[in-house]
């Protein structure tokens, strides 16, 4: 099969786009014709090293995190799929979506409905179910609540803006001025122009802040925060994970770090808010599967608005 994958750990010069062996399922796993791989900044963060911990070393390893596809084999000991059945799959930060094939633990595999084009239905967890785990599972938003997105144009942004309007709450989207009126069409009631104006200034505004694009400190943002509030941060540090110890236990004010959990309960709520018009996946640019390369330095820009995808 033709895949994308690293040899080593690095910049986007690391991607190889060559031949690997087809996958075989195994007693639990599903096999699936990859139709559409998305591209998340986990991927490249990967790719650098940054979660190794995570990732582990074993070479060659096949980016992507998430795929859409059709199914085209089965273990043994796999119920409930078809060949045929169009599907999405979650992975791990292991990878293996960036390939023609890719064998998945059936309980991460979800049937997906025909009127959602297998493009969109790729980036439904790492930028969809992230944000929705946020507001439900981490700090669990209620109508009225006061949320602001900072990053609120980019893959995850876009759809935190939507998530928690379909929740009840008043949205703050920090964006750009070119990428306003974006957030304004997605139900953002107010826009903050980062160039214009620094949020974290403002005194006890928000309930929660969802840092979308990495750049929200505690000690600088928990100002702006009411108390009982919460800043949840998608990226993983050190210091921050000591933060976030220290508000557990001694501030009124609280810091959390979260990674995606992998539950199809999540995608297929998501699902239903997307095929039922009250959420949008918003596109920004498609690529190739062999243009893996071009995808990451673009995604790495921090330029994108909405979700880059690959089509295999």
């Amino acid at each position: 099969m033709k895949a994308v994958y690293i040899n080593a750990y690095g910049g986007p010069e690391e991607l190889v786009y060559g031949e690997l062996p087809d996958p075989v399922p195994g007693v639990r796993e599903v096999l699936v014709k990859v139709v559409a791989a998305s591209v998340n900044p986990v991927d490249w963060k990967v790719r650098e090293g940054r979660l190794k911990f995570l990732s582990g070393k074993n070479f060659p390893m096949v980016m992507g995190t998430e795929v859409s596809g059709t199914v085209v084999a089965m273990g043994d000991k796999v119920e409930g799929f078809t060949p045929g059945d169009r599907v999405y799959a979650g992975l791990s930060h292991r990878g293996g979506g960036y390939a023609e094939l890719v064998a998945v633990d059936y309980r991460k595999v979800v049937r997906i409905p025909d009127e959602l084009p297998f493009i969109e239905a790729s980036t439904l967890a790492i930028a969809g179910v992230t944000p929705m785990q946020a507001f439900t599972l981490h700090y669990p938003v209620k109508p009225g609540d006061e949320v602001l997105v900072n990053g609120g144009s980019g893959g995850v942004g876009t759809y935190a803006v939507q998530i928690a309007k379909v929740l009840g709450a008043r949205v703050t989207a920090v964006c750009s001025t070119r990428n306003a009126m974006l957030v304004k069409r997605l139900g953002a009631d107010e826009v903050i122009d980062y160039e214009r104006e620094d949020f974290r200034k403002r005194e006890a505004a928000f309930d929660v802040v969802l840092d979308a694009a990495s750049n929200a400190f505690f000690p600088e943002t928990k100002r702006c925060l009411k108390n009982g509030g919460m800043l949840i941060k998608l990226n993983l540090s050190a210091g921050s994970l000591l933060l976030s110890l220290w508000s557990r236990f001694f501030s009124p004010k609280k810091l959390k770090m979260i990674l995606v959990k992998n539950r199809s309960e999540d995608v297929r709520w998501l699902i239903d808010q997307i095929t039922s018009g009250k959420v949008q996946v918003v596109m920004d640019m498609t690529y190739p599967l062999e243009d893996a390369r071009l995808a990451h330095e673009y995604s790495q820009t921090g330029r994108v608005r909405g979700k880059v995808v690959l089509e295999v």
